[in-house]
């Protein structure tokens, strides 16, 4: 009896031992999950924070894309506009320009021809002198 006593009374620190390291295992797991619940639910609103960050940038972005986009087709608009006018502008002094070199060309003929008329009048001239001359 004493026997059988004895090893009940082992076999019980035995189980007791057990759950003993049984339990200590179970808090530690339970920490460690209560860990990743917190890790979870931290990440979780990083998460929220940055789809959120994500979509006011992506917002912002349209908007500085539309209003680049305007006041891209506004400059090109302005561009064609003064390129118009300006080749308006240079077909009329072109057109200047050309009448201008007629003219000159014209006041050189005419300096040629008065130039031909002063050397004639000079040689009637000088005929005329070495005439009286005589």
């Amino acid at each position: 009896v004493k026997q059988e006593r004895d090893q009940v009374l082992e076999d019980l620190g035995n189980v007791e031992r057990a759950f003993s390291d049984l339990h200590r295992k179970y808090e530690r797991t339970r920490e460690v999950v209560q860990g990743f619940k917190t890790n979870e639910d931290q990440l979780k609103v990083a998460v929220e924070d940055l789809n959120r960050k994500y979509r006011k940038a992506e917002e912002r972005y349209d908007l500085l894309k539309t209003h680049a986009e305007t006041k891209l087709d506004e400059a090109n608009q302005k561009l064609g506009e003064i390129q118009r006018s300006k080749a308006g502008e240079i077909a009329k002094l072109q057109a200047l320009l050309r009448k201008a070199e007629m003219g000159v060309a014209s006041l050189e003929r005419t300096v040629e021809q008065k130039t031909r008329e002063n050397e004639e009048l000079t040689k009637i001239c000088d005929e005329l002198i070495s005439r009286v001359g005589q």
